[in-house]
């Protein structure tokens, strides 16, 4: 009995003298799993802290949106809704020259559809605004510097990464392969980049103002003589000659309309009838007079006329194919003339269809 107590208790140190190797040789792989696990802890909770931070921000910009609060922030637009179409036409002139002056760089890919994403649009804005300023810098005498080699080291070739890391393109190995000839800008994409810009820009100016229109015969709320906005005290009015908004002077020749003579619009409704320039002109056959047109003689041209609250703007489609300045609108409604023109008034698709009959000419009425 006494022989197998002894045997038991012989096992028993074997065993736990084998687990104690066991457990020694695990200590360092139970170390680092605790090291690791430390790690992982610490930066979910740096993650979350980004995260958090992040969905703040969203949820501060989405009240502002709300509140109405971004027109108050001096009109701080983005690139794209301030550009103007030249600022567009730059910017595309610019990013095609840095396509194909760097091709060397086969890193270098700005996809031909740029102008359809807004992200990279704002980038290559800025990029290229800080290259101008760059460049000014490092043609003054007086300056002494590296400025244009900051901006490569640390504005250019940064943002070149990130584009690089979206479109990724084959790299040269052994043997140098050419880079195939830069695609110029996709025109499609930046015609309707610029369109929608154009109208972001317009709705976001059209919640700040209270607009109306003149309404007064012959024109109605659907076919108005002239489109009213007001800023507190100040009136602007939307100029049907050059149709960009003019503020309304003190000692001027226009003066603000009385509100209670102005027929009242949202200002999603202003910026349609912004948009639609045809719906403020008035399009009229002519004929040398009455007694021509009695006779079914064909008309001698179309006029038009605009009534810009700065003033009235009559033309004619004239020798050259060209809109001049006439008085055929006037003298045919002034009952003084012994012998004035007549009038036939049509609408836009019947003038197209009349100029291209007498004329021979297409899209003549665009404005």
């Amino acid at each position: 009995m006494g022989e197998q107590v002894e045997d038991s208790q012989e096992s028993l140190h074997e065993e736990v003298d084998r687990l104690r190797q066991e457990v020694a040789r695990l200590r360092p792989w139970q170390e680092s799993v605790v090291e690791e696990i430390k790690k992982f802890a610490l930066a979910m909770k740096h993650d979350y802290g980004e995260v958090e931070g992040a969905l703040i921000g969203v949820v501060d910009r989405l009240n502002s949106l709300e509140s109405g609060a971004i027109a108050d922030q001096g009109g701080q637009l983005p690139w794209s809704l301030r550009a103007s179409e030249r600022d567009w036409q730059d910017l595309t002139a610019w990013v095609d020259w840095l396509r194909t002056h760097y091709v060397t760089q086969p890193q270098l890919h700005i996809a031909p559809c740029w102008p359809a994403h807004g992200g990279v649009v704002e980038e290559l804005a800025a990029l290229r605004s800080s290259w101008r300023a760059a460049t000014q810098r490092d043609t003054d005498p007086a300056r002494v510097g590296s400025d244009l080699a900051h901006w490569h080291q640390n504005l250019l070739w940064p943002t070149i990464e990130r584009i690089r890391l979206n479109y990724p393109i084959a790299e040269c190995e052994a043997d140098h392969i050419p880079d195939p000839p830069a695609q110029p800008t996709d025109t499609d994409a930046l015609t309707t980049a610029m369109a929608e810009a154009a109208a972001g820009r317009r709705r976001w100016e059209s919640r700040r103002f209270t607009y109306g229109l003149e309404a007064d015969a012959p024109y109605t709320p659907g076919r108005p003589g002239a489109l009213w906005r007001r800023l507190g005290e100040d009136w602007e009015y939307l100029s049907l000659l050059d149709w960009q908004w003019r503020r309304v002077e003190e000692n001027g020749t226009v003066h603000p309309p009385k509100p209670e003579d102005l027929h009242p619009v949202t200002g999603e409704r202003a910026v349609e009838l912004e948009a639609d320039r045809q719906k403020w002109v008035r399009y009229w056959a002519l004929y040398v007079d009455e007694a021509a047109h009695r006779a079914g003689e064909e008309p001698t041209t179309v006029v038009r006329r605009r009534r810009s609250p700065e003033r009235t703007y009559d033309e004619a489609f004239t020798v050259g194919n060209v809109w001049a300045p006439t008085t055929a609108v006037f003298d045919f409604f002034d009952p003084r003339p012994s012998n004035p023109p007549h009038l036939v008034e049509i609408d836009r698709d019947e003038a197209e269809r009349l100029l291209y009959s007498v004329c021979g000419v297409l899209g003549a009425t665009e404005l």
